[in-house]
């Protein structure tokens, strides 16, 4: 907003002067109101008192407000100058705190009955027996962190055969458990997927029994089709019932197509037949004089017409005759006629 000067306001001097006889009293000038610099600007044209009050309080409210704002924004800054800088560290470390807590919440792994420590294959070569007691001993020429490895190794195995040797029931109690456990989910997964599976077929044959069986209740041709397809599909090592369903329907498809195209050609084939027949059903009989005359004139015309050698006499020109005349002068000349 352009600032406007305002006009100066006239003081008024309140004293002690008073008008003196009759002289008549002075008249005081009219105080200026302050809204008229605000109501000459184009913003305000038009506004009265109470509305040029109103918009300049919310312009202070807004400017107050914008203050504190920034003030924050700036307070801000510094920090995400800083995020700016550490991007990728701070994503790297969000990312790993995921995957801690992502671990955490996973279930723990179950105890294995057999967990030796692990040993390096080339640590087991430093194993040798000792020519004395014949007893499996660590040479002295191992690392000592072959030789710390080993000795947990050797510990836990021989604590292990001595709890197989006194209670061999308790010891190999969770592998057989673990064991059985694998066992029971197998034949269970088996079970339930030959469940499925019958119930897939059961539903299948209810919802296309009107194809599959005829009105007595008998395997239709297409139903036979079915079943062959069906086994030929586990003979090619498809598991899914969907599976072999949708292979068996597709072949079947494909032959009553195939049947369709031959039908549609032997109907085309005997329509031939038919309209042939029919022509020839319809061809009129052959006249014997007009087959005499024209076998007359085949002969004639592959005659080979009897000039004499070197004859030079000249010939007239020959007027154009029609086809009757140029049979009739044959004739004649032939002695027909």
């Amino acid at each position: 907003m352009s600032e406007e000067i305002l006009p100066d306001v006239p003081s008024q001097d309140i004293g002690n002067s008073e008008p003196v006889g009759n002289a008549p009293t002075q008249s005081e000038p009219a105080s200026s109101n302050v809204y008229d610099a605000f109501r000459s600007l184009p913003d305000f044209e038009g506004q009265d008192d109470v509305s040029i009050a109103q918009n300049l309080y919310r312009s202070h409210t807004g400017y107050q407000e914008s203050q504190r704002a920034l003030q924050q924004y700036q307070s801000v800054v510094p920090y995400a100058q800083e995020y700016l800088k550490n991007q990728g560290q701070f994503e790297a470390w969000k990312r790993s705190q995921a995957e801690e807590r992502t671990r955490a919440s996973a279930p723990a792994p179950a105890a294995k009955w057999w967990a030796p420590p692990e040993v390096k294959d080339t640590w087991k070569s430093y194993i040798v027996r000792d020519p004395q007691t014949g007893r499996e001993v660590i040479s002295q020429d191992a690392p000592f962190e072959a030789q710390q490895a080993l000795r947990e190794y050797q510990s836990y195995t021989s604590d292990f055969a001595r709890k197989l040797v006194t209670d061999p029931e308790k010891t190999l109690q969770p592998f057989i458990e673990q064991i059985a456990q694998s066992k029971a989910m197998e034949m269970v997964q088996q079970h339930l997927g030959q469940y499925k599976s019958q119930n897939y077929v059961q539903s299948l044959e209810q919802q296309n029994a009107d194809w599959l069986y005829d009105g007595q209740g008998n395997v239709s041709r297409e139903g036979q089709a079915i079943q062959v397809y069906i086994k030929q599909a586990s003979e090619f090592g498809i598991q899914s019932p969907d599976a072999r369903w949708k292979y068996a329907t597709g072949m079947l498809q494909r032959d009553l197509l195939n049947m369709r195209y031959q039908q549609m050609g032997e109907q085309s084939a005997q329509m031939q037949q038919y309209i042939t027949a029919q022509q020839a059903q319809q061809a009129p009989a052959p006249d014997p004089v007009a087959a005499s005359n024209m076998e007359f004139m085949r002969e004639r015309a592959t005659r080979t017409p009897n000039r004499s050698a070197g004859s030079t006499e000249p010939r007239a020109p020959r007027s154009r005759m029609s086809f009757e005349d140029r049979l009739k002068s044959q004739l004649t000349s032939d002695g027909v006629l």
